[in-house]
C-alpha cells in the first residue's frame, strides 16, 4: 500500500515536471468533490428553485476556496498537518469531537462515492438487480488502488495526476458538448429562502465544502516546508492558482446541472428518482454522455478512495491517537460504505439509493461550522505561522465564510425543529418516502453540532493562551520594577529630606553655643558643656566651616573663659 501514499511523493517533487508539486496535489483533493451524489443535489435544487440559490452555491464555492487554500498554506509554514496541530492545541476531548466530524464526513464520501457508481452502473447497463451490481462496484473501485499501490509512489502519482486531470477536464467539457444550449443567467438576484430550500442549500453547502479534505489536503503538502528549491511565497502563489482552476471547474459544473434543471424543470421536477432519471436523459442529449458519464464515475472513485485513505490514516492516528496500517484504512471504510448501501438498497431500492445520495452532502454540511474553526484559528494564529500569519482582510473573509456555514445550519435546524416543509414530513416518515436517516438523529447531529461550533467559537487555542499569560506575566514584571524603582526613589527622597533636616538642626545647634560663648554673663552647665562635646564629636565630618565653629567652642570652655577674665583683672 506504499503507492497510496504517492500524493506526498508529487508534493515532494518527484515528478516530471516541477509544476506537478502543486496541480498534482490539488487535483486529487479536487476528485472528492465530484461524484454522483454532488450532480444530483445541482439537478434537483435547480429543477425545485430555479436559480434562487446560484448566488449562494457561488459563495460556498469560494469559501471552499479559501478553506483549501488555508489548508494548504498550514501544511506548508508548519511542517504538520492540521490533525497534528489540533492535536497540540486543544484538548482531548475537543480532538475526539473533531476526529469524529472529519470520520463521519469521510465515511459518507465513501458512502456516496459507491451509491453514485452503482446508480451509474444500473442507468448504463439497465441492471435490475441492485445488490448484483453494489458487489460488481465493489470490486471495481477496489481493483485500481490495489492495482496502482504495486508501483513505486513517483510512477504512481503521476499516474494518478494524468486521471484526476482527466476526469476533470473530460467531464467539464463533456457536459458543455452535450448540453451546449446552456445559457448564463446574468440576471442572478437575491437569494430567496425558505424552509423547503432549507434542505437543498444544506445539500448544497456540502457538496462545495468537504470536512475531511481540510486534514487530508494539510497533510499531503506538509512535506513543502522542506523544499531548498522554492520560496514559500512562491508556492502559496501555485496553490493558490490551481486551487482556483480546479474549484472553478466544478462551480461551473454544478451551474451548468442547476441552470440546466432549471431550465427544464417545467417537464419534470427531481423530487424522486425517476423524475432525475427524466431530467438527466433530458439534459445529457448525446448518446455517448452516459458512458462517459460512467467512466468519470470509475475513476473520480479511485482517487476518492486514495484521497479518504491518507485522510483516514492522519486522522486516527492524530486526532484518536490509534496508529492502523494503510490497509485497515482502506477497507474498513469500504465494508461499512458497501454495508450502507446494501441495507438501503434492499430496503427501499433505487429510491432509497437517491435519497442516500442527497443525504450524505447534508451529513457533512452539518459538520462544517466546527471544523473550519480550527482552519481559521490555526492560519491566524502569529505563534504558529509567524510571519506567514493571514492578513487581515483574510480574516474577515475567514469569518465570513464561518458565518455562511452557521446560518445555513441554524436555517437548517429551525426547520427540522420548527417548520412543516415537505423535506421535514419526508424526514419524520409521513408521506411514505423512504427514511435514510431517522428524523430524532437528524436533529440531534445538528443541534450538537452547532452547539459544539459556538463552543469551539470561544474557545482559543492553547499557544494563545499561554501568549495572553506571558504578555500579562510581562505586563506584571514591568509593573513590579517600576514599582520597585518609585519605591526606591521615593525612600531615596525622604532620606534626603531627613539628612537636609538634620544638617539644619546641627547649624541651629551650633548658633546657639556661638551665643553662649559671646555673652559672658551666662552661666554654662555641665549640660551644656556635655551637649558641645557631643556636637563636636558628630559634626567632625561635615564642612570646613562647620569645623571652625566646633574650634572655637572648644577653645572657649569655662576653665578657659575664667583664666581669661582672671588675667584681665590682673592686668
Amino acid at each position: 500500500m506504499d503507492g497510496v501514499r504517492c500524493v506526498d511523493s508529487l508534493a515532494a517533487g518527484n515528478a516530471p515536471h516541477n509544476s506537478f508539486r502543486t496541480l498534482g496535489p490539488t487535483l486529487l483533493i479536487s476528485m472528492a468533490y465530484l461524484d454522483l451524489g454532488k450532480w444530483v443535489v445541482a439537478l434537483e435544487s435547480g429543477s425545485r428553485f430555479g436559480y434562487d440559490l446560484v448566488l449562494l452555491m457561488l459563495f460556498f464555492n469560494l469559501s471552499a476556496i479559501l478553506c483549501q487554500y488555508l489548508s494548504s498554506r498550514i501544511g506548508m509554514v508548519t511542517g504538520k498537518n492540521l490533525a497534528e496541530i489540533c492535536h497540540q492545541e486543544y484538548s482531548q476531548t475537543i480532538c475526539v469531537v473533531l476526529g469524529v466530524q472529519a470520520g463521519l464526513s469521510l465515511l459518507t464520501s465513501e458512502v456516496s462515492m459507491i451509491a453514485g457508481t452503482v446508480v451509474g452502473f444500473k442507468l448504463v447497463f439497465e441492471c435490475d438487480d441492485l445488490i448484483t451490481v453494489i458487489w460488481f462496484t465493489g470490486v471495481v473501485v477496489n481493483l485500481l488502488p490495489y492495482t496502482l499501490s504495486l508501483l513505486d509512489k513517483g510512477m504512481a502519482g503521476v499516474f494518478n495526476t494524468y486521471i484526476a486531470g482527466f476526469t476533470l477536464v473530460c467531464f467539464v467539457l463533456g457536459l458543455l458538448v452535450s448540453h451546449p444550449k446552456t445559457t448564463v443567467n446574468m440576471n442572478v438576484m437575491f437569494p430567496k429562502l425558505s424552509g423547503e430550500s432549507a434542505y437543498s442549500l444544506m445539500a448544497l453547502l456540502g457538496t462545495n465544502i468537504i470536512v475531511h479534505s481540510f486534514y487530508t489536503h494539510s497533510s499531503v503538502v506538509q512535506v513543502q516546508r522542506r523544499l531548498p528549491v522554492l520560496t514559500l511565497g512562491s508556492l502559496f502563489h501555485d496553490h493558490l492558482f490551481y486551487i482556483v482552476f480546479s474549484f472553478s471547474g466544478i462551480f461551473l459544473v454544478n451551474y451548468v446541472l442547476l441552470s440546466s434543471a432549471a431550465d427544464e424543470s417545467k417537464n419534470a421536477i427531481a423530487i424522486h428518482f425517476q423524475e432525475a432519471v427524466q431530467l438527466i436523459n433530458q439534459i445529457f442529449i448525446n448518446p455517448v454522455a452516459p458512458i462517459v458519464l460512467l467512466v468519470i464515475l470509475v475513476f473520480s472513485g479511485h482517487i476518492i478512495s486514495m484521497t479518504c485513505i491518507i485522510g483516514s490514516d492522519v486522522i486516527s492516528e492524530n486526532l484518536f491517537g490509534v496508529k492502523l496500517p494503510l490497509f485497515a484504512h482502506h477497507i474498513l471504510p469500504k465494508v461499512f460504505a458497501m454495508i450502507t448501501t446494501i441495507y438501503h438498497a434492499k430496503v427501499a431500492g433505487t429510491e432509497g439509493l437517491y435519497q442516500l445520495l442527497i443525504m450524505c452532502p447534508v451529513i457533512q454540511a452539518m459538520f462544517l461550522p466546527s471544523s473550519v474553526i480550527p482552519v481559521f484559528r490555526v492560519s491566524s494564529s502569529r505563534l504558529l505561522m509567524g510571519r506567514y500569519k493571514i492578513s487581515l482582510y483574510i480574516e474577515i473573509l475567514a469569518f465570513l465564510a464561518f458565518f455562511l456555514t452557521l446560518f445555513t445550519n441554524i436555517i437548517f435546524a429551525g426547520e427540522i425543529l420548527f417548520g412543516d416543509s415537505t423535506w421535514t414530513n419526508d424526514l419524520k416518515g409521513n408521506t411514505g418516502s423512504p427514511i435514510v436517516l431517522p428524523y430524532g438523529a437528524v436533529v440531534l447531529i445538528s443541534c450538537a453540532s452547532i452547539a459544539f461550533a459556538l463552543f469551539l467559537a470561544v474557545n482559543p487555542l492553547k499557544s494563545a493562551c499561554t501568549e495572553a499569560e506571558e504578555l500579562l506575566s510581562a505586563v506584571r514584571s514591568r509593573r513590579e520594577t517600576l514599582d520597585k524603582a518609585c519605591h526606591s526613589e521615593a525612600a531615596s527622597l525622604e532620606h534626603s529630606q531627613s539628612a537636609l533636616e538634620h544638617d539644619g538642626d546641627s547649624d541651629t545647634t551650633m548658633q546657639s553655643t556661638a551665643h553662649m560663648v559671646i555673652d559672658p554673663k551666662a552661666q554654662p552647665s555641665s549640660s551644656i558643656h556635655r551637649e558641645e562635646i557631643k556636637s563636636v564629636v558628630v559634626d567632625w565630618a561635615q564642612q570646613m566651616s562647620k569645623v571652625c565653629t566646633a574650634t572655637i567652642v572648644e577653645h572657649s570652655t569655662p576653665e578657659n573663659f575664667n583664666v581669661n577674665s582672671l588675667t584681665k583683672k590682673d592686668a
